[in-house]
């Protein structure tokens, strides 16, 4: 099962705008000496929409080859359209991967049949379990409830990434959680609240740039609440200041502060402001003295 502090990798890239493969290794050996539970690769923060698919085959390649069976695998198979999702996915069937992550449909808005059909054709046509992603902010149309009722009873479809923010469905979310079916926080900032619905974990940005901490978060849940909740109050500051801009131009320049080659994003991205690098560089010291 997949559980714990997954980390949504970010995509590296070198000074001619190229996927930085060495330091995709370096990142993921960095993931591995610090206990994170999973990776997710090629989603949002892995800028995946700016990635052809050469590069993503390339991407999942090293990363299945580096973590090599010890951690958990979600790649992002992102598009609003199904058979795009499908012939997606069909480029990594050969890897080593746990599960796909499946974005709502975007732009192209539909109703509460459309999305079960949608998420329905696709969970039928490949060959891996799914995770729903629910994301409005960036989709513009939410899971309801009813529709996740139907998708969460799919012999394929074994989680949805919950990034709406809205704890009143979210809890309704947690009512149907089961054996087969889980819950996934999708914001850094609700981890907690999360994990007190019973979530099995959390799809983390901050996890980028301390993944131990993320995963002792999660390891202490269970058996000493009280330091997990001082450990997640502690990285709130800094929460906030990589949320200053639009993920993940801020947890890039937060991972360039302590010591990774990662300051350079994909048009229709671009650096931040100084004022937002000078907040970054002021809860990063803060934190890490």
């Amino acid at each position: 099962m997949i559980e714990g502090s997954i980390v949504a990798l970010i995509t590296p890239f070198d000074n001619e705008n190229k996927v930085d493969y060495e330091e995709l290794k370096k990142l993921c050996q960095y993931h591995l000496d610090n206990n994170t539970n999973g990776v997710c690769i090629l989603g949002t923060t892995g800028e995946a929409e700016t990635l052809n698919d050469d590069e993503k085959i390339k991407i999942v390649e090293c990363v299945t080859k580096e973590i090599n069976g010890k951690i958990s695998i979600i790649v992002g198979t992102i598009s609003n359209v199904p058979d795009e999702v499908i012939r997606q996915s069909k480029l990594f069937d050969r890897f080593d991967i746990d599960a796909y992550l499946v974005i709502t449909p975007y732009y192209i808005k539909t109703n509460e049949t459309g999305l079960i059909k949608h998420f329905s054709y696709i969970a039928d046509n490949v060959s891996k379990p799914i995770i729903l992603y629910n994301v409005p902010s960036r989709c513009g149309i939410n899971i309801s409830y009813n529709a996740l009722q139907v998708l969460s009873l799919h012999k394929n479809i074994v989680g949805i990434k919950e990034s709406s923010g809205d704890f009143k469905y979210q809890s309704k979310v947690s009512s149907l959680i089961s054996d087969k079916f889980k819950l996934y926080s999708g914001d850094d900032h609700t981890i907690l609240a999360s994990l007190g619905l019973n979530a099995s974990g959390y799809i983390t940005v901050i996890g980028n740039a301390f993944p131990k901490e993320m995963s002792d978060i999660y390891k202490n849940y269970k058996n000493n609440r009280d330091l997990s909740r001082k450990s997640f109050y502690e990285l709130i500051p800094l929460m906030d200041a990589i949320y200053l801009d639009v993920n993940p131009i801020g947890i890039k320049y937060l991972m360039y502060i302590i010591g990774f080659k990662q300051a350079k994003y994909r048009r229709p991205l671009d650096e931040a402001s100084r004022f937002i690098k000078r907040q970054i560089e002021e809860e990063c010291y803060k934190y890490l003295i």
